[in-house]
């Protein structure tokens, strides 16, 4: 497989992008200077080490300072701590925080298979729960947001967690809620804007 045809495939592996749209991406590469395509090359280089996986709640941040272990929004200490948003992925983090969004989050790195034989092993649903536990047991947590996309996948994923959730909120007296349908089914929280995201999270349920 020659260079061309090589970056090509490893641009299909991008989300949403197929064969036709990485075949453009590698065509505009070609007629850049050279001093772009090496800029492009350095930061791709540099990415992994100036990027950590926030301990708290799994979202990727820049590192800034000495503290590389929890990210600036865990930190904050004007965060409603009371509230914890699960979301799927780090795009979804970064749509909720524009709706005005105040809570914390976590980041559960996807969905769930609906055939999955274990479905703790797509998913961080046993750092999800030891992070619920552990806010719930010191009396911080007041309402766990199920903050996931109004698609097959999220409401599968939604129930699993919910049913996890359940016999905990109940020992240590706090809320499960779900985003309100704000968000109309089918659409990924990723795409939605803030308005409607803000709307879904003003009547979750």
């Amino acid at each position: 497989m020659n260079p061309l045809e090589r970056l090509t495939k490893n641009f299909e592996r991008f989300p949403g992008i197929g064969p036709r749209q990485a075949r453009r991406f590698v065509q505009f590469l070609l007629v850049q200077q050279g001093a772009y395509r090496t800029a492009l090359a350095d930061d791709i280089k540099r990415l992994g080490a100036n990027s950590f996986q926030c301990k708290k709640c799994f979202r990727w941040s820049v590192k800034n300072g000495s503290s590389h272990a929890v990210c600036t929004i865990c930190r904050d200490a004007h965060r409603e701590t009371g509230l914890l948003c699960v979301v799927e992925k780090d795009a979804d983090l970064d749509n909720v925080e524009r709706s005005g969004f105040k809570g914390l989050y976590f980041v559960l790195g996807g969905t769930i298979p609906l055939a999955a034989e274990e479905p703790e092993a797509h998913v961080r649903a046993r750092e999800c729960i030891m992070r619920i536990e552990e806010d719930g047991t010191k009396g911080v947590l007041k309402e766990v947001i199920l903050g996931l996309s109004a698609t097959t996948l999220g409401d599968h994923t939604r129930g699993f967690l919910q049913e996890k959730i359940l016999p905990i909120a109940q020992a240590l007296n706090f809320k499960i809620t779900s985003l309100g349908r704000g968000l109309s089914t089918g659409s990924e929280l990723e795409y939605a804007d803030p308005d409607t995201i803000a709307s879904a999270l003003s009547s979750r349920y």
